[in-house]
């Protein structure tokens, strides 16, 4: 079996499998966006405790990771229209939970507009997955760079996003970090002090992730719309005073605010690696210690005995090995979602005995953070520059792709031979400047309005 998905062809088309999911469960004009099962629920996620919800603590975000990438920006749409209710209802949550202004949402949700906790410790005190999802948003702003978009849609959900975090905050009383918390890592636990088993705690490294990115994407709006500069101002001190990454005892980025050992060491989830992927605060180039001790904890993950090899964390550790441009590593994961997570049909599955499923049961997370893994490795802009080939794995030593989209409003196609680019192409709707990347050189490119530039890659310079 994974001698048969070692083929390139295969992976192909597992990419626009993705791709076609997508479009196929979340159009324009779908009414809700895509849950756990996308529209092709099978009852049996219906009998779990998490119903075929929309669960905001990795699964859904993953449903979109491929969307802007992948050259599907308007299957966003539903996704757009749904964080709009969560702005609403979590109006009122913010204002009866937490005595706070703005808005909140936790790790659960449904058609309904439920945006209090879930039930049950380890999991459901998530205040920061609302932000989160809404991240979504900024990067559809991003990739398009819409106005109008900003403007009307994607500014006022972050603004009031922005004053609920500006209310909740609290000063750490040693450190003066300011500090989220209650709230867990989603859904880990750690050993106490007193030899305990807790996953509470003050200030998680993945609240420290999204809190940072919301208040950025504020800031950086309200620049562009010329508006709130008080609370810009706000903004960028509380921005100044959020806890740095830290890194722990074995090595490895810690996920907690402190060092506490693993109670799980095998588990599934890796919330504050989102610093790495699909956020850019942890880089190769700007952060390399930090990448570092990302790539340890990935280590010790894999390391340890009975790895929860999820269909979903297969294309989380895609995107991470893509960030860390460990392209062999990534399509390793690749290889083991379609031989150990994927049907016969290529639907994505979650195992049986994860999360207390007794079935194997169909999530399209798989699929959709799969495209986009795949994509990862192929084309990266989250940096100051666009990556042609990055993390390309040696399994495809020939190959091309066209229509990748790229931050900035940029298209590009590119063909590669014996694991070396030959040719790439970009274009642009307006016309604008970007620097491209291929290895270590760089060339800075204008791009006239819908003329594909061409570029010659291996002296990098533009013909």
């Amino acid at each position: 079996m994974e001698k048969g998905a070692n083929d390139p062809a295969l992976c192909a088309l597992f990419f626009q499998y993705g791709r076609y999911l997508t479009i196929a469960g979340s159009r324009v004009s779908s009414p809700l966006p895509l849950a756990l099962q996308g529209i092709w629920n099978d009852g049996l996620a219906s009998g779990m405790g998490w119903t075929d919800d929309f669960h905001l603590d990795i699964n859904t975000q993953q449903n979109y990771w491929a969307a802007e990438v992948c050259n599907l920006s308007e299957c966003q749409t539903p996704l757009f229209n749904f964080i709009e209710g969560l702005r609403q209802f979590g109006g009122t949550t913010a204002k009866s939970m937490y005595g706070a202004p703005g808005w909140v949402t936790h790790t659960v949700t449904n058609p309904w507009g439920y945006t209090a906790p879930g039930g049950g410790l380890g999991w459901g005190l998530f205040p920061t997955a609302g932000a989160w999802i809404a991240l979504q948003m900024w990067e559809h702003y991003r990739f398009t760079g819409d106005a109008e978009f900003l403007r009307k849609s994607l500014y006022p959900v972050y603004r009031d996003a922005a004053a609920f975090f500006l209310g909740y905050l609290v000063q750490h009383p040693e450190h003066k970090w300011l500090v989220t918390g209650p709230s867990v890592s989603p859904e880990n636990w750690f050993i106490t002090p007193s030899g305990g088993r807790c996953s509470e705690s003050m200030g998680p490294t993945c609240d420290r992730v999204l809190v940072y990115a919301l208040f950025s994407a504020c800031i950086e709006a309200s620049h562009v719309l010329n508006v709130d500069e008080d609370l810009r101002g706000q903004l960028e001190r509380a921005r100044a005073s959020l806890p740095p990454f830290q890194i722990g005892r074995h090595g490895q980025l810690q996920e907690w605010l402190e060092d506490f050992q693993e109670a799980i060491p095998n588990h599934r989830h890796t919330s504050h690696l989102l610093s790495l992927y699909p956020e850019n605060q942890i880089s190769l180039d700007a952060t390399p210690a930090l990448a570092r001790a990302a790539e340890v904890t990935i280590e010790r993950r894999l390391a340890s005995p009975d790895w929860e090899a999820t269909e979903w964390g297969r294309g989380n550790f895609m995107g991470y090995y893509a960030r860390l441009r460990k392209g062999d590593q990534a399509h390793q994961h690749l290889i083991g979602m379609l031989t150990n997570a994927a049907d016969d049909n290529l639907l994505t599955y979650s195992q049986a005995g994860v999360a207390g499923a007794a079935d194997n049961i169909f999530a399209i997370d798989g699929n959709t953070s799969g495209s986009a893994g795949i994509a990862e490795m192929l084309l990266q802009s989250q940096g100051p520059e666009i990556h042609l080939l990055p993390a390309l794995p040696s399994a495809w030593p020939d190959g091309q792709v066209k229509g990748l989209c790229a931050r900035g409003g940029f298209q590009v196609e590119m063909r590669w031979s014996e694991g070396k680019l030959r040719s790439a192409a970009l274009t642009h709707p307006s016309g604008a400047s970007c620097t491209v990347r291929y290895g270590e050189k760089t060339v800075k490119v204008n791009v006239p309005a819908h003329r594909a530039v061409q570029l010659s890659l291996e002296s990098l310079t533009t013909v």
